[in-house]
């Protein structure tokens, strides 16, 4: 039983890394538990991995199940089920690499296993955040938004280099306690000694640009209401009073969350000409969420988007591109209809076909990331490759009340900003709406389930990070890794075999 204890325990552990309990020293244990667990029985290696992920996914994505309940209509047992399911598959993402390190000798404890675990277990997280329906919530990496200095190698290798690290220290606990191999041990303290130190080095770099107040106007709609046409004008009237309040604090610019305004955007539309005139008398730009309708292809399609409007009545447009699966759209729904009972919102979206940036001026272009965006590296990475001065995350994220959903989501753009190097504004229906710099630091976040309307100041930067330059290079350099490691072992499996032959 002991193994399974502690497989259940590493899983625990990690859960408890994320937010809202934050104990982000827990996740360099987890992964020494599941080590230690398929040591004491390697028969069972497989069984334990999962067991010790799937606890992992369901207690990390709990707050799935009344979001399913409450706004999907599913009957509770059907909901933890899905839950179930999507933790189950979610586990194959640790259950492959940590089987392959056992099939390749990784675990036998030593430098080379050390190596070889974090580089196929880093390939995997990357996995997960580019298969169809990616779903890359929860990674390892993140577990570590708060530790300031040792999130800075992100410029370079993304949260993904975070992971890297986070599973190297696992390793080297585990070889420690099990077998007293003080190389790994080592490695892992040469590599976190080196992480701090260039954390101290790049936290005292300046970045330099122009800065602008921006007000934040956190609306605090309830989901069960934000729909209702009956309050539609009295929404609206809400989020220009706290607008006003915000320019009195000195914002420059306005910044609405997702779907604020919910109903279709259309220029002809009596409600969006009051609201230009009203950009017009207030002098401020406005960047505001809406759904739109548009005839493409023949076709009518919704898109999910995020619309700047200028006091000279200039108008830019973005689409959403990456959506939620059963929530804005659902899967093979053409040939497994039954899907659709599935559905948390509408699932009637369609994605946007371009990377489009929010300028206000040639120097002023804000990157949008509209919700579930925000959790995925190579989003962001591509706006501030197309000349995004600053990262925009419009969300509404009152689908998941008071519980972790909120929080968990809002760490995520932590590592945007240390990947990008750029100021990342955050603006939600319900909270959690913030500011967090070029360092990952938060400088500024809302409470939940409070309307709010701060004023914020942020520089818009031009400097491009080695990650924004060459991307997942390091992800690439781990597959290398983990080929050259991986043949070692067969070639050195092979010529032991021959020679007791």
């Amino acid at each position: 039983m002991i193994p399974y204890f502690l497989a259940l325990f590493g899983g625990l552990f990690v859960a408890l890394a994320h937010p809202k309990v934050s104990w982000s020293y827990l996740a360099f244990l987890s992964l020494a538990f599941l080590l230690e667990a398929q040591r004491q029985a390697p028969q069972r290696a497989a069984r334990l991995f999962f067991l010790g992920a799937w606890v992992y996914f369901v207690f990390l994505l709990y707050w799935l199940v009344p979001v399913m309940t409450h706004f999907g209509g599913l009957p509770f047992p059907a909901a933890a089920g899905v839950l179930g399911l999507l933790a189950a598959y979610l586990a194959l993402y640790w259950v492959l690499p940590l089987y392959l390190a056992r099939g390749l000798g990784f675990l036998n404890p030593g430098l080379s296993g050390a190596l070889g675990l974090a580089s196929l277990f880093t390939l995997f997280e990357f996995l997960r955040a580019k298969v169809p329906f990616a779903f890359p919530w929860g990674l390892l990496g993140t577990t570590q938004y708060k530790e300031t200095f040792l999130i800075q190698i992100a410029d370079w290798g993304g949260v993904f280099a975070v992971t890297f690290l986070v599973v190297l220290v696992n390793y080297a606990v585990f070889s420690f306690v099990s077998a007293r191999k003080k190389a790994p041990l080592l490695l892992a303290v040469l590599c976190l000694l080196g992480a701090y130190f260039y954390g101290a080095w790049r936290l005292g770099v300046p970045l330099h640009g122009v800065s602008q107040k921006m007000g934040l106007i956190q609306g605090n709609i309830p989901q069960d209401l934000k729909w209702e046409r009956e309050i539609l004008q009295e929404t609206l009237a809400k989020y220009q009073r706290l607008s006003l309040r915000a320019i009195k604090k000195g914002a420059e610019i306005l910044l609405w969350p997702e779907t604020a305004i919910p109903t279709y955007f259309s220029p002809e539309n009596p409600l969006f000409r009051g609201l230009f005139a009203w950009v017009r008398e207030i002098q401020r730009p406005l960047i505001f969420g809406a759904p739109r309708l548009v005839r493409e292809g023949g076709k009518l399609k919704i898109h999910n988007s995020l619309i700047l409007v200028r006091p000279d009545g200039k108008v830019a447009i973005y689409d959403k591109q990456q959506l939620v699966p059963f929530g804005e759209f659902v899967p093979f729904e053409d040939r497994l209809p039954w899907l659709r009972r599935f559905a948390v919102a509408s699932g009637e979206y369609s994605p946007g076909s371009q990377r489009g940036l929010l300028p206000l001026r040639k120097d002023q272009k804000f990157g949008p990331l509209i919700c579930f965006e925000s959790i995925f590296p190579s989003l962001a990475r591509g706006r501030v490759r197309d000349g995004a001065t600053i990262l925009l995350v419009a969300t509404n994220d009152a689908w998941f009340g008071t519980t972790a959903g909120p929080y968990q989501h809002f760490v995520q753009a932590v590592f945007r900003a240390v990947e990008t190097r750029r100021y990342v504004v955050r603006i939600a229906n319900t909270g959690i709406s913030g500011l967090i710099d070029p360092f990952g630091r938060i400088r500024y976040k809302t409470p939940l389930e409070k309307e709010a309307a701060p004023c914020v100041e942020a520089k818009h930067l031009a400097y491009f990070s080695w990650y924004v330059r060459y991307g997942d290079v390091f992800v690439f350099f781990c597959l290398v890794l983990a080929l050259l490691l991986g043949a070692k072992s067969i070639l050195g499996r092979k010529r032991y075999e021959k020679e007791e032959a």
